[in-house]
């Protein structure tokens, strides 16, 4: 290779004249708007991304709206279970006719008032009764069928002396006293439905 031939010269020119090209369009365009590009980038995928997510939920939005639908029409069998008010009457009614039913005598009935507890509220009453060990077996039976939730505690049984009892009679034998709770739901913490 000859430096003094003119064909050379021109090509290691051409090539510098190439390569200075190529070296400030790198630093001057490529490099300065690699960053712009690299960014633009990271945003497309983004939201490539979350148009991948909605896509996914737009599919899963009418299982999961179905799904709600189920678990509303549970929560209210449920919620026949836990009133929204205390229902006095109602207890009582039903308090009478377990007591009738179950051929027992009920001698005392104590509101202690409302406890709040969580989202509901626990309704006191002290409750004595007379009668048999069977009849007070069928009252605590009865008892738990109420249309609504109710929680014995604090039971205490005592024999009737058997000179105040009926000459051979099973009637009243025994006298129970207990704590009756039931529960209804606090103000405002009803679930409501959801229109989509």
């Amino acid at each position: 290779m000859d430096l003094k031939d003119t064909k050379t010269q021109k090509l290691l020119l051409g090539g510098l004249i190439l390569f200075l090209i190529l070296y400030f369009g790198y630093a001057r365009i490529y490099s300065k708007n690699s960053q712009a590009l690299s960014q633009k980038q990271m945003e497309y995928e983004s939201i490539l991304t979350n148009l991948k997510n909605v896509e996914m939920k737009a599919k899963s939005f009418e299982s999961l709206k179905a799904e709600y639908e189920k678990l509303l029409k549970r929560y209210k069998q449920v919620e026949l279970l836990l009133p929204e008010e205390k229902q006095l009457p109602l207890f009582l009614t039903q308090m009478h006719f377990a007591a009738q039913f179950s051929q027992t005598s009920i001698t005392q009935v104590v509101p202690l008032g409302a406890t709040p507890i969580d989202f509901y509220n626990a309704n006191t009453f002290t409750v004595e009764i007379t009668g048999s060990y069977h009849s007070f077996g069928n009252f605590l039976s009865n008892i738990t069928n109420f249309p609504f939730i109710a929680c014995v505690s604090g039971m205490t049984i005592t024999g009737v002396p058997q000179e105040t009892q009926a000459p051979k009679s099973e009637e009243k034998t025994i006298t129970a006293s207990f704590k009756l709770d039931t529960y209804y739901i606090q103000e405002g913490e009803k679930l409501k439905k959801v229109e989509f």
